[in-house]
């Protein structure tokens, strides 16, 4: 269970990371979703997606408190933790 819990944790963690940083080169027109990540509300990736007892730790990416994450559901690599998300808050550099 320890292993179980340790692992969703990570992958939790390491969704803070993805896509944080736009590239060199672009021209920031606003914020959004970084490429190949959707726009959800908080509260359908909790109800849907988050094992129990992450909801605060979901809650919390929301910096800008507008109700939105930006998540990404990866291929089942991990056979006790379906599925395994990505996500951030919806405050990645887009371009025009």
């Amino acid at each position: 269970m320890r292993t179980k819990n340790a692992i969703a944790i990570c992958a939790v963690l390491a969704a803070s990371s993805i896509g944080l940083a736009a590239p060199a080169s672009a021209d920031p027109t606003g914020t959004g979703c970084p490429e190949g990540f959707d726009l959800l509300p908080v509260k359908k990736i909790i109800k849907e997606y988050a094992a129990p007892g992450f909801d605060k730790a979901i809650k919390s990416e929301d910096r800008n408190e507008d109700g939105l994450l930006c998540i990404k559901i990866l291929p089942p690599a991990v056979d006790f933790y379906d599925p395994t998300f990505f996500y951030q808050d919806n405050d990645f550099p887009v371009t025009a």
